[in-house]
């Protein structure tokens, strides 16, 4: 397992504008080409391909919603698969603070390549939503 933590982000938007947009149909991620998204409740369970280190892989992924706080991902199936995080949001006025943590595990990769897909996935996820955020009206 390795443990990472990235709580330098700032989105440029208050949390419940964060909510609104995750619930949104604004919320689109151009390098995830979603196969299956079934929400139940709080749960939302996608299916996806992502570009992970130059090759598209297939990947299963658990969201439980927390809000205003954040939520918990759980990996399934795909290269992390195992792997648990949290995302929870800080307020800060019109902007909003996001830190991820989690301990992440992926068969026969080390630490080093481990965390860079974790932090290269979560960069392009950020820069998204934050460039989808200042194109959302409320």
């Amino acid at each position: 397992m390795v443990y990472v933590i990235d709580k330098e982000s700032v989105f440029d938007a208050p949390v419940d504008k964060i909510w609104k947009y995750l619930n949104s149909e604004q919320h689109r991620h151009p390098g995830i080409k979603t196969l299956g998204k079934e929400v139940n409740g709080n749960v939302v369970l996608i299916s996806s391909e992502r570009d992970i280190m130059g090759k598209v892989v297939q990947v299963k992924i658990r969201n439980t919603l927390y809000p205003p706080l954040g939520w918990v991902q759980e990996h399934l199936e795909g290269p992390l698969a195992g792997s648990k995080a949290f995302q929870y949001y800080i307020p800060k006025g019109d902007k909003t603070g996001v830190v991820v943590v989690g301990d992440y595990v992926a068969r026969g990769l080390d630490e080093q390549t481990i965390r860079r897909i974790v932090l290269d996935q979560a960069q392009i996820s950020f820069d998204e939503d934050n460039s989808n955020l200042r194109k959302m009206t409320v």
